[in-house]
């Protein structure tokens, strides 16, 4: 079953108890195997079950919110590795996931992060762009 939460239900959330998130995905992948350089997104959708037996540890230890590993699934950093066309495929296998490890247990939660790209006349992209 998908729950999308809007500001004001996340918010009675937060007001109602300690929330615990998970952290250091990236680290804790580096750990069980996933090589420096790698396109991190393409590396868990490999080795699925790593991502999968990391987050249920998270859940375990009693995070309530569980991020997707989508931290760089955006179309500048997937384009780096050649995989910008595949954006959307790739994020919804990544959500797919985590909802399975989160189980009816905890919440997902999206993870975005920076493009690594400057804004023009800095950098070369344009506001609609990045």
């Amino acid at each position: 079953m998908e729950i999308i939460m809007t500001k004001q239900e996340f918010a009675q959330l937060a007001g109602s108890k300690l929330i615990f998130l998970d952290g250091a995905t990236g680290s804790n992948l580096q750990k069980r195997g996933m090589p420096i350089g790698v396109c991190p997104e393409k590396w868990v959708l490999d080795n699925k079950e790593v991502l999968i037996g990391l987050q249920k540890e998270f859940v375990a230890s009693g995070s309530n919110i569980i991020y997707t590993p989508t931290f760089g699934g955006n179309a500048v950093k997937l384009g780096e590795y050649g995989l910008a066309e595949e954006i959307g495929s790739i994020n919804a296998q990544l959500v797919r996931l985590s909802k399975e490890a989160a189980g009816d247990s905890c919440l997902v939660a999206g993870d975005l992060t920076m493009t690594g790209e400057q804004l023009a006349p800095m950098g070369t992209l344009d506001f609609e762009e990045l």
